[in-house]
């Protein structure tokens, strides 16, 4: 009798959560601000497919456009490189929180823990207190001055990498030249000089432009569905846009034809999975 009654638990248990998930909805939050809701069918290696609650259809948006996506139990279900980023560049560093609220939390450090099951932050403060928030409900973050450093490596990166890529291609246009183009970039150098006041200069011009773009502040959590973030919170991969790249070219050859993309790594199709735990 004993094991009847915990059979019936399990049954009762299994269709509770078939119940539960069988109304779920999903929140697509874009790198703009805008949202959509609907009923997640699957992703690819660079598009979302859903229903679509607003229209009633179904349809597709490319992956780079969004920036995560969570359900109605509060459950991260894609986290885009785009998000990743904007939490790298604000960990470790001060500065203040808002919630969608209009809560403002003033901190020391602040350190995102982005499982899927609880995402959370915790937010070290001047009074050596942690204190922990559900990260769904914050609108923003804005880091403190130390986030100048970001700029600096920008402008030493943009500047130096143009010289070093101009040094590249007179190069290899004149082979012979290789030791002369290299002592340019040395002090003494002719390009030497050029570097010294370049650097500072762009240096300078992308502390100005960040400080007039505001980027110590990056968006997450929009307030209203219809209304953008003040900036763009998309960032670009060099890594990923190569991958989707490889995809793409695989899908426009096997369609003609006839086989299937991945044929062509000696692997079955895996490039869209079912979307069934959530």
């Amino acid at each position: 009798m004993k094991h009847y009654f915990h059979i019936l638990i399990l049954i009762f248990a299994f269709f509770w959560n078939v119940y539960l998930f069988a109304d779920v909805n999903h929140v697509i939050v874009y790198t703009n601000g805008l949202t959509d809701i609907g009923l997640i069918d699957s992703l690819s290696a660079d598009s979302v497919y859903f229903h679509d609650f607003d229209i009633k259809k179904h349809r597709a948006e490319p992956l780079k456009r969004v920036y995560f996506i969570y359900n109605d139990f509060q459950k991260l279900f894609y986290k885009s490189y785009s998000l990743q980023g904007r939490i790298e560049l604000l960990e470790q560093r001060g500065g203040i929180l808002i919630t969608k609220n209009d809560e403002t939390f003033p901190f020391e450090k602040i350190r995102f823990d982005m499982k899927m099951e609880k995402p959370h932050v915790f937010l070290s403060t001047s009074s050596d207190s942690v204190l922990s928030l559900n990260f769904l409900e914050i609108n923003e973050v804005k880091s403190d001055l130390t986030m100048i450093e970001n700029s600096i490596r920008k402008g030493f990166l943009s500047s130096t990498g143009i010289f070093l890529v101009g040094t590249m291609v007179e190069i290899l246009m004149d082979v012979n030249s290789i030791a002369s183009q290299i002592g340019d970039l040395l002090p003494g150098g002719k390009t030497y000089q050029a570097m010294n006041l370049a650097v500072p200069l762009t240096t300078i011009g992308w502390m100005i432009y960040d400080l007039y773009k505001d980027t110590r502040t990056q968006f997450f959590c929009p307030v209203e569905r219809d209304q953008h973030f003040p900036r763009n919170m998309y960032i670009f991969s060099f890594k990923i846009w190569t991958k989707n790249m490889w995809e793409n070219m695989k899908r426009s050859v096997f369609k003609k034809l006839g086989g299937t993309p991945d044929q062509i790594d000696g692997v079955t199709p895996n490039g869209t999975k079912e979307i069934l735990s959530e």
